[in-house]
């Protein structure tokens, strides 16, 4: 039983990881001129919500989309890429979308 119970505490920690972690790889290594650097897809809805919020802020942005070229889709999958949006706000790497999370690290620029 405790064996389970470990098992499942590291699974939730490793899932709590993926949403919100410092990566090896930042905003810089993709764009010298950005410090917010998002990975999107054209049908995801999360997407165009963090979008808007960065519109909505004013945060100058590069906006990669993995479906534009085989380039764009390996750079995401290079930085980890497992489901969009990915965004990199510096050396934070963000998989998802919340807006309380992206306010505080918008703040944080």
């Amino acid at each position: 039983m405790r064996a389970i119970i470990l098992f499942v505490a590291l699974i939730m920690l490793g899932a709590a990881g993926l949403l919100y972690s410092t990566s090896r790889i930042s905003a810089s290594d993709f764009s010298a001129e950005h410090e917010v650097v998002i990975f999107t897809a054209p049908w995801c809805g999360y997407c165009n919500k963090a979008r808007a919020h960065l519109n909505e802020r004013e945060v100058n942005f590069l906006e990669i989309d993995i479906e534009s070229s085989a380039n764009a889709n390996q750079q995401w999958r290079d930085a980890g890429g497992r489901g969009v949006p990915l965004a990199f706000f510096q050396a934070q790497r963000i998989s998802g979308y919340s807006r309380s999370v992206y306010a505080q690290l918008i703040d944080e620029l």
